[in-house]
Formats: structure tokens, C-alpha cells, sequence
């Protein structure tokens, strides 16, 4: 591991952000901006809930058990139990990046970790390197940070010229953007999880509506792993 080799992974950590990832994390945390506002946090509360959070579905479960006057140990919990999707992904990205790294270097880059930086992580085209594929991922999530913190400030000062739909709509583009990567990925478990989960998710919106989302993508994502399998290594 060298220093031309690290500057090089930086730099295309920072490249790979500078795109779309910024765009639609930008648009998100803008649309999460004017809910804190409206909710009644202070610019600073909405900021550092982007800053020590750093997952949109967790900010917005915070932020409405805040206003619905729920106590700080119930809204840790709710938030810690929404963002339980990383785990899996923690466990998988993390031993990438090394034995060197320590507690606290596992704990940051863990923090630092989205769905979003996870999925470029995935890609072949990152480096492989522990050392340079650490250095890629700190680049692009703290770049990604970064944008998200001002966009979070930007869309909390622009609340009252961002129409309510508008500002919910963003919400949802890193959830869009982060199964539009999957299908991008062309693997065909992924793709099948994808659609089944869209085909699904009306029906049981109509049954359970609470519910349908979460079990939409449980379902779908089960029928993908078994049916996906079989495609693959037909008996």
C-alpha cells in the first residue's frame, strides 16, 4: 500500500460521489430539512441528526416521535431498530477494509456506512486493496456527509417555499436510487427481488397497509433467494 495509491482511491471515492449519489442524497436530506422545520427542531438539532444518524428512514422515525412526544430512550430505540438493515451489510463490508483497522476505525467507517456508499462498495470496479478500499469508502461516504449536512440546513431554510409533497417526495429518492443499483447489478436474484417486491407491495397495501412495504420486500426478496437458486442450479 502506497501513498500514489491511496491518493488514487480517494480521489475516486470522491469522483464516484460526485454524481448522482450527491444529487439524490442531497434531494433526501433537503425533503428531511423541511420536515424537521416543520416538526419544530432547531436548524442545528436537524443538522446533527443528519451528522450523528446518517440513516434517512431512522431520522424520520426520530423526527416524528419527537413531535408525536415520545421520550429520548423509545425514539433511540425505534431508530436503532430501523436502521438494523446495516448489520448485515456492516458484517459484510466491514472485514474488507482490513485486520489493521482497530475498534474505533471499524466503529467510524461502520457510522459512515449508507445503503448507497454499501452498494458502489459491492462493485467490482472499487479497489480490492484493504488499505486503498478503505480510503475509496471514506472518501465517498464523508463527501457524502458533507452534502447531506448542507442540504439538511438548506432545506430547513427553505421550508416555507417547499410545498409539503414535494418535500416527502424527496424523502424517497435514496430508497429509489438504492433499487435502481440493485437492478443495475444484473444479477438475477437481485433483479427477480426487485420486481417481485414492486409487484407485491400494492396487494398487500390493500390487506395490510402498515405493513406492506416491509412485508412486500420480505416476501419478495424470499421468493428471489429460493426461486433465484433454482434458476441458477436447476435439479
Amino acid at each position: 500500500m502506497t501513498r500514489p495509491e491511496i491518493r488514487a482511491a480517494t480521489l475516486g471515492g470522491i469522483r464516484a460521489a460526485a454524481g448522482v449519489p450527491l444529487l439524490l442524497v442531497g434531494g433526501g436530506m433537503s425533503g428531511f430539512g423541511a420536515l424537521a422545520h416543520d416538526i419544530g427542531f432547531t436548524g442545528w438539532e436537524a443538522v446533527l441528526a443528519t451528522v450523528a444518524v446518517w440513516a434517512l428512514p431512522a431520522q424520520v422515525v426520530a423526527a416524528e416521535m419527537h413531535a408525536a412526544g415520545a421520550d429520548l430512550t423509545a425514539i433511540a430505540i425505534a431508530a436503532a431498530l430501523t436502521s438494523m438493515r446495516f448489520f448485515p451489510m456492516a458484517v459484510a463490508l466491514l472485514p474488507t477494509f482490513g485486520s489493521d483497522v482497530g475498534p474505533l476505525g471499524r466503529i467510524t467507517q461502520a457510522h459512515l456506512m449508507s445503503a448507497t456508499s454499501w452498494a458502489f462498495m459491492m462493485r467490482a470496479s472499487v479497489p480490492q486493496d484493504p488499505g486503498p478500499r478503505r480510503a475509496y469508502h471514506s472518501a465517498f461516504t464523508i463527501t457524502c456527509l458533507s452534502v447531506a449536512a448542507i442540504a439538511t440546513l438548506a432545506g430547513y431554510l427553505g421550508a416555507a417555499a417547499l410545498p409539503a409533497p414535494l418535500a416527502l417526495g424527496l424523502l424517497f429518492l435514496n430508497a429509489a436510487f438504492f433499487m435502481v443499483l440493485l437492478a443495475d447489478s444484473r444479477n438475477r436474484q437481485a433483479l427477480l427481488a426487485v420486481a417481485l417486491g414492486a409487484l407485491l407491495c400494492w396487494p398487500i397495501h390493500t390487506v395490510l397497509p402498515e405493513a406492506s412495504l416491509v412485508l412486500a420486500g420480505v416476501v419478495g426478496g424470499t421468493l428471489a433467494f429460493v426461486f433465484g437458486n433454482r434458476l441458477r442450479h436447476p435439479a
